[in-house]
């Protein structure tokens, strides 16, 4: 089949085509940017997930390293005194004396 040719329309035609071909481009791409799943939305949403990725990843560190604290806690004694003092914890038979 072969090439469609414009060579036998007028100048006006030819330009009313161009115009209209413009038009419609220029809403093709104006819909792709800014239509509810267009561009833009795209890049917020993507945006977005980063920065859920970015706190999910913190959260697991913090989490791992409340897993070991709690471990810590459990098997190690002395650890668990000093932490229970500096909650003001005492042991029994303990005193305090404050000194003004």
């Amino acid at each position: 089949m072969p090439a469609t040719s414009l060579h036998h329309l007028s100048n006006h035609e030819k330009k009313t085509i161009f115009i209209f071909s413009l038009l419609f481009i220029t809403i093709l791409a104006f819909w792709l940017l800014f239509s509810p799943k267009g561009g833009l939305k795209f890049y917020s949403v993507q945006k977005e997930l980063n920065e859920i990725e970015q706190a999910n990843t913190q959260l697991h560190a913090e989490n791992q390293s409340l897993r070991q604290e709690i471990e810590k806690l459990k098997t190690d004694s002395v650890y668990l005194e000093k932490v229970a003092r500096e909650k003001g914890l005492l042991k029994r038979d303990e005193m305090v004396f404050v000194f003004n």
